[in-house]
C-alpha cells in the first residue's frame, strides 16, 4: 500500500489533545477560545489543522483544550472541513472469532489516519446488507469495507451509483472506486491435504460451509482439486460454519465412510468434529486426524491443539483499510489485494491406525 497517512489519535493531527477528564458539562469550542485568549476561528484552525497559526498560539489552544477536556464534535468537524471522517466496516457475524482481530486491525489503521470506523453486523442475513448501506450513507461515510461475500449485484450497483468507495472481500475484479481483498486459500489447503497424504491417510472427509456461500464453495473446490490430484478417496458434507454444524456433519460424514481424517472449512466446525470424536470415544489423532481452517485464537487451546490452515486476520483488516484509504484519495481505479495462507501443524494430525 502506497497511501501516505498522518498519525492521529481520534480525529486529525490534533486528535490527542483531549487528555484530561473533567466533571460537569462538556467544554465547548467557545470555552477553549476563551481560556486560550483567542477567537473561535483560531481554535478551529488549530484543532482541524486547516490553517497555519503562530506556534505559540497553537500551543495555547492545545493546552486549553487539554485542560478543559474538550472533545471534538465529529459532525461539526466534518462540516467545517467539507468531508466526513467516518468509514464503515461491514461483517457477516461479529460473534465469529474470525472477525474481532480483523475488526481491531481495521479500527487501529483508521485511528492512525484520523478516521472513525463504524462496524456494522449483518448477522449472516444478506437482506440486511441493503439497509446497512443506506444507514452508512446517511452517516456520510467516505467509504466502506465489506468483509462479507453476501453482497449481491444490486447492492454493489447501489453503492457505485451513490459514489461510495468500496472494498469487497473475495468479490473478483477491482474497478473505479472499487478494491478487492481476497484470501489465497488454495496453497494452504494443498499443504493440508499433502500433509495428510504424507502421514498415510487415503480416506479423507471434508465438512464444508453453506452450499450457496462463495468462500465455502471455493474451499470445497480447492480441497477436492488437491485430493483428486493425489488420488484420495473423499466424501463431502456441507454445513453452516458453526460448532454445532461441525458436530452433526462429522456424524453424518463418518456414517458408512471409514475416513481416517476430516478437514473442515473453518475452525469452528473442526472444533465441533473434535467434540463429536470425544463423545464417541474416537481418539484424536490416533484414530482420527482433524484439520481446521482460519487459525482462530481458540485453535491453539483445544485439547489436543488443532492443526489448521492459518489466515492472517490482522493483515486482512490492515489491507482492507489501507486499500479503502487509497480509494478515498484516488477513486480512479482500485486494486486487487491477496493475503496468503499456510498450514500450522499442531496435535490433531498423525498417521492413521494400522
Amino acid at each position: 500500500m502506497n497511501a501516505t497517512r498522518k498519525q492521529a489519535d481520534g480525529g486529525g493531527r490534533r486528535g490527542g489533545y483531549a487528555g484530561l477528564a473533567v466533571s460537569g458539562p462538556l467544554a465547548t469550542i467557545k470555552d477553549v477560545a476563551q481560556k486560550a485568549g483567542v477567537s473561535v476561528a483560531t481554535v478551529s484552525y488549530v484543532l482541524n489543522d486547516s490553517r497555519k497559526v503562530r506556534p505559540a498560539t497553537e500551543q495555547r489552544v492545545l493546552w486549553a483544550a487539554k485542560e478543559l477536556g474538550y472533545l471534538p464534535n465529529t459532525a461539526a468537524r466534518s462540516l467545517a472541513v467539507g468531508r466526513s471522517t467516518i468509514v464503515g466496516l461491514v461483517v457477516p457475524d461479529i460473534g465469529n472469532p474470525f472477525f474481532p482481530e480483523v475488526t481491531k486491525a481495521f479500527q487501529e489503521e483508521a485511528n492512525l489516519s484520523g478516521m472513525e470506523a463504524i462496524v456494522m453486523n449483518t448477522n449472516n442475513d444478506p437482506h440486511r446488507t441493503r439497509s446497512t448501506v443506506e444507514r452508512l450513507l446517511a452517516l456520510q461515510v467516505q467509504g466502506t469495507a465489506f468483509l462479507t461475500t453476501q453482497v449481491d449485484g444490486p447492492v454493489k450497483e447501489f453503492v457505485t451509483k451513490r459514489g461510495m468507495s468500496a472494498v469487497y472481500f473475495g468479490a473478483g475484479a477491482a474497478g473505479a472506486n472499487i478494491a478487492n481483498v481476497d484470501i489465497e486459500l488454495r496453497q494452504g489447503i494443498l499443504e493440508a491435504v499433502n500433509h495428510l497424504a504424507q502421514l498415510g491417510h487415503r480416506k479423507v472427509g471434508f465438512v464444508g460451509g453453506p452450499a450457496d456461500g462463495a468462500f465455502a464453495r471455493r474451499r470445497k473446490e480447492a480441497f477436492l482439486e488437491a485430493a483428486l490430484a493425489i488420488g484420495l478417496d473423499t466424501r463431502v458434507v456441507d454445513s453452516d460454519f458453526t460448532v454445532q454444524g461441525g458436530y452433526f456433519s462429522c456424524s453424518k460424514l463418518l456414517a458408512g465412510f471409514d475416513a481416517t481424517a476430516v478437514m473442515a472449512a473453518n475452525d469452528l466446525m473442526a472444533i465441533g468434529a473434535l467434540h463429536y470424536a470425544y463423545d464417541r470415544q474416537i481418539s484424536v489423532p490416533a484414530a482420527l486426524s482433524v484439520i481446521g481452517f482460519d487459525d482462530i485464537t481458540f485453535a491453539q487451546f483445544t485439547q489436543p491443539a488443532l492443526t489448521t490452515v492459518a489466515v492472517p486476520r490482522a493483515e486482512i483488516g490492515r489491507v482492507a483499510f489501507q486499500s479503502l484509504w487509497t480509494l478515498i484519495h484516488d477513486s480512479s481505479g482500485g486494486s486487487n489485494y491477496e493475503v496468503k495462507t499456510n498450514l500450522v501443524v499442531r496435535q490433531t494430525t498423525a498417521a492413521p491406525p494400522q
